[in-house]
């Protein structure tokens, strides 16, 4: 989801007007040089072969060979090979592919959607409802509540414009960083930017692999102008769009829309296939209002192509659990689209409301599947995975665990027609590539069988020990990347200085390549801390423009050094808007942990921890100012996300177990 069109990936015609060029070569270099990986290799081929005791061997960028034993194929040669000190409990992956981010807000912690905001007009008379659809809550200066635009589309702003504080490479860098030490090697949602396509992780819609041919849509269906639907579909019959990528049916099903909201999410379906634009080329993000029978449509969708080529897919589903729950309460009918023929795979959506990365989606779409109050219920739709009275149970529970992982690795290289490149580890494909160390994983719970993909589904980013992308080392564990990378690197801590990992963000060619990691940091840190200017209420929020100053904005914004603090006070009331009682809405922010485990309060919101008496969020640091705020997560038996089923499950793991 996405709060402001300022950051939408690409307006139809100035994407495809790159579609008269092809790009020469990836903006994501390839390392040179040998590496031998170690290990268990989780292929994902065809044959979702796994090797024991295998090797996989990169060379400039790309994989050579993969085999059993220490003996290599005749004709292989490892003399020249770094061989990475991965341990004798190394699990590896293809590296996991996120279709479904906005790294522009990723610098941000989860926003809580406040009861504050009563909207009788759309079916929310007491303010308490979770939301209908994506339009009751983002439509900036029509429906977006205060606290929205105070603590997601506005800090954005300020952070990435270029008439604010211009810190968008910044702003990438930390938004990646989050993903990639969680073992995404792409992502989506950043557009095409040359400062920053090249860094940590790939940008699905930049150019890659020789070629740039997928491209997406934030603003609704009804929104796309004539002009631009007609070149869209000019270059989807000219062969020319491997992947259309546009939000849809975002919010809740027909029969669950609650007296007054007249909006239909399902009606947006309908418009895309008057449109025409219902093909094998669309890959619908979110997909929430959705039907059984919408399903079959996708799974059957025609050739985008003029001269009938596709390929046999039909349309695609990019799925996020976590932020469908936050928001609306419920999620997309995944086990219909399943047993339609849906391709299906996970998405992250965006900090304010999603996971900091796929390994920890992972989780929340493993207790989705699997809750009977959740989806669980509708599981015996698809027999593969139907596991009530079966006497295979333990295969069906392995199935949805494979499931779980080709989601995040073969099947969103299928979607964007990348799996000739990405999405398993195969001889000739390009190395981006996950290795995790399986100790310490949790107990598995009863009925589910040990298999390498719950080894996945389980890892934490404690477990990762080496991210590679073009067969360059860019992140992982410290012993691993100074053998791979020696000196080109940054370390940092995790789970309470628990852990240590390394990371490259450095490309001393781009504006501002040669700043470390923790520079970056700190330059994010502060900024958001200056939201809440030189004199901050007590307990933070919002301020009046004529009780505080804002040095640190004003020094920075293009041409406002010299205006009176007054002056001043009262544009930023202006740009960025005013609360209720005339306050400028802005505040003091504190940015999301780096890892996961360290970010109390993402658990805390999901877990729904209240104080008896206020009924806040109970937590004692909050990275903003409280409010009463909606778990909408919540079932009839509390948050599905209660600390025992997700915090102390995957994340209460002892300092020095190893």
């Amino acid at each position: 989801m996405k709060s402001k069109q300022r950051h939408a990936a690409f307006s139809c015609a100035a994407v495809l007007a790159v579609m008269t060029t092809t790009a020469d070569q990836s903006v994501v270099a390839t390392s040179s040089g040998a590496i031998l990986l170690e290990g268990t290799v989780v292929t994902m081929n065809a044959a979702r072969e796994v090797i024991p005791n295998g090797r996989v061997l990169v060379r400039d960028g790309r994989i050579v060979a993969v085999w059993r034993g220490s003996a290599p194929p005749q004709g292989v040669d490892v003399a020249d090979a770094v061989r990475a000190p991965l341990g004798e409990h190394a699990y590896i992956y293809p590296g996991l592919i996120n279709l479904h981010d906005h790294p522009f807000f990723g610098v941000l912690p989860l926003w809580q959607p406040p009861r504050s905001h009563v909207q009788p007009a759309m079916g929310r008379p007491l303010g308490t409802e979770p939301y209908g659809n994506r339009y009751q809550w983002n439509q900036v200066a029509l429906t977006q509540p205060e606290e929205a635009a105070r603590l997601v589309s506005n800090p954005s702003t300020m952070l990435t414009d270029g008439a604010a504080l211009a810190s968008l490479v910044d702003v990438i860098k930390f938004a990646k960083a989050r993903m990639i030490l969680g073992g995404t090697t792409t992502t989506q949602g950043a557009g095409s930017n040359a400062a920053y396509d090249s860094l940590l992780a790939r940008t699905v819609e930049s150019a890659n692999f020789g070629r740039r041919r997928i491209f997406s849509r934030v603003g609704s269906i009804g929104s796309l102008s004539s002009s631009d639907q007609a070149l869209l579909q000019g270059g989807m019959a000219a062969g020319l769009v491997d992947a259309w990528l546009i939000h849809l049916a975002e919010g809740v099903r027909d029969a669950d829309r609650r007296a007054g909201d007249v909006t239909s999410s399902r009606a947006e379906f309908t418009e895309l296939k008057a449109r025409q634009l219902l093909s094998d080329a669309t890959v619908v993000l979110h997909g929430v209002g959705l039907e059984p029978q919408d399903f079959v449509e996708m799974a059957h969708a025609r050739p985008a192509r003029a001269d009938g080529a596709g390929d046999g897919r039909g349309a695609k589903l990019v799925w996020s659990p976590l932020s469908n729950l936050l928001l609306y309460g419920t999620t997309t009918a995944i086990y219909d689209a399943l047993a339609a023929g849906v391709l299906v795979s996970l998405g992250t959506d965006w900090a304010p409301s999603g996971s900091a990365n796929l390994l920890t989606e992972l989780k929340v779409a493993d207790r989705t599947l699997r809750d009977v109050l959740l989806l669980g219920g509708r599981r015996d739709i698809v027999p593969w995975l139907a596991v009530s009275g079966a006497k295979d149970a333990g295969a069906k529970e392995r199935a949805l665990d494979q499931l779980l992982v080709e989601m995040v690795t073969i099947n969103p290289a299928l979607a964007v027609r990348w799996d000739d490149q990405v999405g398993s580890i195969e001889a000739g494909k390009v190395a981006d590539i996950l290795v995790i160390d399986t100790k310490p994983l949790p107990e598995i719970p009863r009925g589910i069988p040990a298999s390498p993909y719950r080894r996945l589904i389980d890892a934490t980013e404690r477990n990762v020990s080496l991210v590679m992308v073009g067969g360059a080392a860019q992140a992982g564990d410290v012993a691993v990347m100074s053998a791979l990378k020696p000196g080109d690197f940054d370390v940092v801590a995790g789970g309470a200085g628990c852990f240590e990992k390394a990371i490259d963000v450095t490309a001393p060619a781009l504006p501002g390549g040669s700043d470390s990691f923790d520079q970056v940091v700190a330059g994010i840190t502060e900024a958001l801390r200056a939201l809440g200017g030189d004199h901050p209420p007590a307990g933070g929020g919002p301020s009046s423009p004529f009780a505080n100053t804002w040095s640190y904005l004003k020094a920075r914004i293009p041409g406002a050094s010299d205006l009176p603090d007054l002056t001043f006070n009262l544009g930023l009331a202006f740009y960025f808007g005013s609360t209720a009682d005339g306050r400028v809405n802005l505040e003091a922010i504190r940015p999301p942990a780096l890892f996961t485990v360290d970010d109390h309060w993402w658990f805390a919101t999901l877990a729904s921890v209240r104080d008896s008496v206020s009924d806040l969020t109970a937590d004692t640091d909050p990275p903003y100012a409280l409010y009463l705020s909606n778990s909408n997560q919540e079932t009839a038996f509390g948050s599905p996300f209660a600390a025992d089923l997700l915090h102390n499950r995957w994340y209460e793991v002892p300092c020095g177990v190893h």
